[in-house]
């Protein structure tokens, strides 16, 4: 195959770094007006920005599957020591009985919580600080100066027509840079 035809359709990584947060939903329209789907398309911001006003698709996390199996974890374990105990270890004193709720109930809620908290916390850390399964991570220092960065990814024969439409809309910068979406 002829390497300068597949150097035309081969995907390239661009960044455009805008100031406003109100350039960048006309920005990610543009984008997808151009062809640019929503898979190849990121937004990077300093500010944590809810999806629907940069004009995203709501992102799905998995930290919340952690916390619910953490949860049931720590519910498990709660009634372990209450009830399992009591029913391995019988003991009876003075006439009280054997299974006592109200006494449970704060031992079941604080292992409940406690397996929520550290499963949540384990969650967190597995979706942010893992490496990347491939490529490097996309990142622009001008995030942290309170800019936004566009990342998409797109063949270079729609990459002149997308410069063009997010230099139209105000991007400060736009320019091929390299790494892949995680």
């Amino acid at each position: 195959m002829d390497s300068a035809y597949q150097g035309r359709y081969e995907p390239r990584m661009f960044v455009a770094v805008f100031d406003d947060v109100e350039q960048v939903p006309p920005a990610l329209d543009a984008l997808r007006q151009v062809g640019v789907s929503d898979e190849f398309i990121q937004v990077q911001t300093g500010v944590p920005y809810a999806s629907s006003i940069l004009g995203r698709p709501k992102v799905l996390s998995a930290v919340p599957k952690y916390g619910l199996t953490g949860a049931f974890v720590g519910f498990l374990a709660g009634l372990f020591f209450t009830h399992g105990t009591a029913a391995l270890y019988n003991l009876r004193v003075g006439g009280f009985p054997l299974y006592s709720v109200p006494p449970s109930l704060v031992l079941l809620f604080e292992l409940t919580m406690l397996g929520l908290l550290v499963a949540s916390f384990i969650g967190v850390l597995v979706e942010s600080l893992l490496p990347p399964v491939v490529g490097k991570r996309v990142y622009h220092p001008a995030v942290s100066d309170s800019a936004i960065a566009v990342f998409f990814q797109t063949s270079r024969l729609l990459a002149d027509e997308a410069r063009q439409a997010l230099q139209s809309l105000g991007a400060r910068e736009v320019t091929e840079v390299e790494g892949s979406f995680v």
